[in-house]
């Protein structure tokens, strides 16, 4: 059983996505924290996010990955998390999926007894995705800053792993505060620049986004198509999104603008005004799932590895998490880090 000794607090080191969520999660539970973030040293890739939440996947609409579980935990907490803070910024929308052409049409249609699910309506044009939506990433992490703030459990710092903390009996020690455990919520960061967790089976992917405004598309809902056209309001809308895994640089690139223009033909758009270009790199690992949970010797933990799903990833398995740092239970066996438990020294 994992127990939080003395009640000393945790140290969540980043406040992206990941990190915000935690935070929020370890709040909920009464458990003390205490949050750094570096942003002037390494960016936040969640503030370039999507942040579309969709419960199917790939061309042949399967369900994501333990979508009925996320699902069912995502609207309820985000929905409390906008009261909590007094921000709006959880956006459930429908999800509009064109059939590519007529081959894939026929393909999917003769195979719609087998495909079909609770979260789809076909129509003669495609299909309908229900309980999508999206999350605006960049709000709410900067009202949860303001939060933080508030409440005197922020610092903007650089930590240096191997050499700011002191593993004592008592736990870790970091500038003159004791911690229980130290949680990595460093994005694809960790693959670079942490010693304890960076030999994990990371696989980060760069991608970058288009904000556009134009009369031309619906603002009713998203339109998903070799690509997504998310709708902000305003007229204004995000196109998305480029994948590179050689480069992870926070600059954007002219190769992704062309890409993205060319996505905006497919969807139909012939007029539109670019308004600006945004880049993150997505903390995706080489088999799809999570790096969740602790080292094996020492009293550290990570929360990180979410790829493109960390929208709905992030609520569920921060509860995971608490629960396996309470003793009540281990983390899903496909997210946990005891996967990797052999490639850890003694």
């Amino acid at each position: 059983m994992r127990e939080n000794k003395q009640n000393l607090p945790v140290l969540i080191v980043g406040q992206g996505l990941a990190g915000t969520i935690l935070a929020h999660t370890l709040e909920q539970a009464s458990v003390n924290y205490w949050v750094i973030d570096a942003p002037q040293a390494y960016f936040t890739s969640s503030y370039a996010a999507g942040g579309i939440f969709n419960p199917v996947t790939g061309r042949k609409l399967e369900k994501s990955w333990l979508v009925d579980e996320l699902f069912s935990y995502l609207f309820p907490f985000y929905s409390a998390l906008e009261k909590k803070l007094g921000v709006s910024f959880f956006h459930p929308m429908p999800l509009f999926r064109p059939f590519a052409n007529k081959e894939m049409k026929t393909w999917l249609l003769d195979r719609k007894e087998q495909i079909h699910n609770a979260y789809l309506s076909w129509e003669e044009a495609g299909v309908w995705v229900e309980k999508a939506g999206w999350l605006d990433v960049e709000s709410l992490l900067i009202c949860s800053k303001q939060y933080f703030q508030s409440k005197n459990v922020i610092q903007e710092i650089t930590l240096d792993p191997v050499n700011d903390l002191e593993f004592t009996s008592e736990g870790v020690f970091f500038q003159g505060q004791t911690f229980a455990c130290v949680i990595f919520c460093e994005g694809f960061h960790a693959q670079q620049h942490n010693p304890y967790f960076g030999h994990l089976n990371f696989l980060p992917a760069k991608g970058e986004l288009m904000k556009i405004k134009s009369t031309e598309p619906s603002e009713d809902y998203i339109l998903n198509k070799n690509g997504f056209l998310l709708p902000l309001g305003n007229q204004e809308f995000k196109v998305g999104a480029t994948y590179r895994w050689d480069d992870f640089s926070n600059q954007a690139s002219i190769s992704a603008q062309i890409d993205l223009r060319a996505k905006l033909e497919t969807f139909g758009i012939q007029h539109f005004e670019e308004l600006n270009m945004s880049t993150g790199v997505r903390p995706a690992t080489q088999d799809r799932r999570p790096l969740v949970g602790f080292h094996p010797h020492l009293p550290l933990a990570i929360f990180n590895g979410f790829g493109s799903k960390g929208v709905s990833l992030s609520p569920y398995f921060s509860q995971e998490w608490l629960r396996e740092w309470k003793g009540e239970g281990e983390i899903n066996s496909e997210a946990s880090i005891r996967r990797f438990y052999h490639l850890f020294s003694t």
